[in-house]
């Protein structure tokens, strides 16, 4: 199987890199948004979906902490 043939997969998240996509796709301008929207589709519809999810998600352990993968930038 080659990754062209895969339509859909499961990619688990936890809720601050849901956070930050919904923050990106906040952050996108109508120029941005036009050309995901071409290229892939509504990007309004993802933010929504993922929302949905990330407001159902335990929020209790958001904001800074050390995550061996991310490192912060500041």
């Amino acid at each position: 199987m080659t990754f062209e043939s895969i339509v859909e997969c499961q990619v688990p998240l936890n809720v601050q890199e849901i956070g930050v996509i919904l923050s990106a796709l906040q952050l996108l301008d109508n120029g941005d948004e036009n050309r995901i929207a071409k290229a892939y589709g509504s990007a309004p519809s993802l933010y929504d979906r993922l929302k949905e999810i990330y407001d159902q998600m335990d929020h209790s352990s958001v904001g800074l902490q050390h995550d061996p993968i991310c490192e912060p930038s500041f």
